[in-house]
Formats: C-alpha cells, sequence, structure tokens
C-alpha cells in the first residue's frame, strides 16, 4: 500500500468514530442524575446530567481516552477491509 491510501483510511476511521457519537444510550442507573453514553462499537463519550436546576452537564472521555482510541483503530480497521476490496473487486473487473 502507498502512503496516500493509508492516510485516506485512517482519516476515514477517525471520520467514522466521531460520526458514531450520533449513537447514544441511556446508562442511568439511579435517581438525581441522567448518563448518556456515545459511540459504536465501544462508548467512548459519557455525558452525565445532574438533576438539579442550574447544574451542568459533564462530558468524559471513557478509559482516559483509550475507548477513543479502540473506536478509531476499529473503524480504520474496517475502513482498510473495504478499501481493500474495493481494489480487489475494481481489478477484477478490468478487461
Amino acid at each position: 500500500m502507498k502512503i496516500k491510501p493509508i492516510v485516506l483510511v485512517v482519516i476515514c476511521g477517525v471520520v467514522v468514530t466521531l460520526l458514531s457519537v450520533l449513537y447514544s444510550q441511556d446508562m442511568t442507573v439511579g435517581l438525581g442524575a441522567t448518563i448518556t453514553g456515545y459511540g459504536l462499537p465501544i462508548l467512548w463519550l459519557e455525558k452525565v446530567t445532574i438533576i438539579v436546576p442550574g447544574s451542568p452537564e459533564d462530558y468524559l472521555l471513557y478509559n482516559s481516552g483509550g475507548s477513543l482510541i479502540a473506536d478509531i483503530v476499529f473503524w480504520t480497521i474496517i475502513s482498510a477491509i473495504v478499501y481493500v476490496a474495493y481494489i480487489y473487486l475494481k481489478k477484477q473487473n478490468k478487461p
């Protein structure tokens, strides 16, 4: 693989990871606060809202960003598989 496709695959992995924040999961356990997790397949961002008037919302990274890195690696690998399959099919369909 050349450098340009590798950079493209990594950028694609990062973009898909950032788009995965659109997936949310309610993780509220008890009363007093609502907890929402974001990310797919690994939840890497957490939003905690304390149910008291005037309280701010806190956004936290899981595992000090380790889950974010794992998610980026996961989507980069998926992007690389799609890219390799595309190149393979492109070569197969060449007359």
